[in-house]
């Protein structure tokens, strides 16, 4: 197979090399329709860049690097689809790799930027003394501190409070909490009920942490008393996933005898068993908000932090009217 170079795509477009060369890389300057007209060429004939290459004339990779600490949370693909997306409308490519691996990586392939989810949630220290240590623009995604530098912050406690604030206008007053591993979250229970003059029961704190079986077996574990919440919040998209699975199993009808809320709004939310009701950042967003922030950084232009990010709570088959007092089955 030939291989097909820029000055073959220039004189099929009958442009100059130059202007293929910008077009190939998202320059604002080319008008849309000189644009189209390369990637249209560039595309019939397979053209692929030569990363090296560009690397050596324009000290440039065109690559943005996007460090997670997992991958088994359906909200982390999510995020890396979206954020690919939004990158590739900005002339960037991007590399997704998982923890401490990142930074060798990026490192040897000279990434422009790189984006870290804020991960290492038991280790603080550790993280922010690695993260000062890479030489390139970069930010946090989705931390609830205030680094010294650029980062993107979701409002979790504010979207707690939404969460909060639904329930208790369908009539619910005693609400429960689905996982105790994210103390951001906690926290923002506790203040939502506070803020909403509900009673706060430590009770009504299911023990989780944050995979599917986790929220199942918080739900089977758990003995149900006439006193017990008539909703609950999910601490994110898996354990509200299987909490709900667990409450279906004992024969409660969801929503009727009990709401349920999950944090993380992803598309699947709303084809569970119960189109699930959600609360969580808006991932569009939040991917736009996370690629217009590393290209600025990458072309040094003035950026004003922190984004914030407004959780959106999206109504839909789970939550109800309070009807009944929840008694034990």
């Amino acid at each position: 197979m030939i291989l097909i170079t820029i000055k073959d795509i220039a004189k099929l477009a009958g442009v100059s090399y130059s202007t293929v060369s910008k077009a190939l890389n998202g320059d604002p300057r080319i008008k849309p329709a000189t644009r189209q007209k390369v990637l249209a060429v560039a595309e019939k004939h397979q053209y692929r860049k030569n990363i090296m290459a560009q690397q050596l004339s324009t000290g440039r990779s065109n690559i943005i690097g996007f460090v997670l600490d997992e991958l088994s949370n359906p909200l982390f693909s999510n995020i890396s689809g979206n954020l690919h997306a939004e990158l590739k409308k900005r002339g960037y490519q991007m590399i997704l790799v998982v923890a401490d691996d990142g930074l060798d990586v990026f490192s040897q392939l000279r990434v422009d930027g790189c984006i870290l989810w804020d991960y290492a949630l038991d280790n603080r220290d550790a993280f922010w003394k690695k993260f000062a240590t890479l030489n390139m623009p970069c930010f946090v995604l989705g931390t609830d501190e205030a680094p010294n530098s650029p980062y993107i912050k979701i409002d979790r406690k504010e979207g707690i409070y939404k969460a909060v604030e639904h329930l208790k206008s369908l009539g619910h007053s005693r609400i429960g909490f689905i996982g105790n591993s994210q103390n951001i979250k906690l926290e923002g229970y506790r203040e939502a009920l506070q803020r909403t003059g509900l009673n706060f029961d430590q009770r009504h704190v299911l023990p989780a942490h944050s995979s599917w079986e986790d929220g199942y077996f918080a739900i089977r574990n758990y003995t149900f008393e006439p006193d017990s919440p008539t909703a609950f919040i999910g601490l994110n998209n898996l354990v509200t996933r299987g909490a709900l699975r667990a409450l279906l199993e004992a024969g409660y009808n969801v929503p009727n005898d009990i709401s349920l809320i999950g944090y993380d709004d992803l598309p699947d939310m709303q084809y569970a068993e119960v189109a699930l009701t959600t609360i969580g950042p808006p991932l569009d967003e939040l991917a736009a908000q996370a690629a217009e922030l590393i290209v600025s950084l990458i072309r040094d232009e003035q950026v004003d932090y922190p984004v914030i990010i407004q959780p959106k709570l999206n109504h839909r088959n789970s939550t109800a009217i309070c009807r009944q007092q929840v008694s034990e089955y």
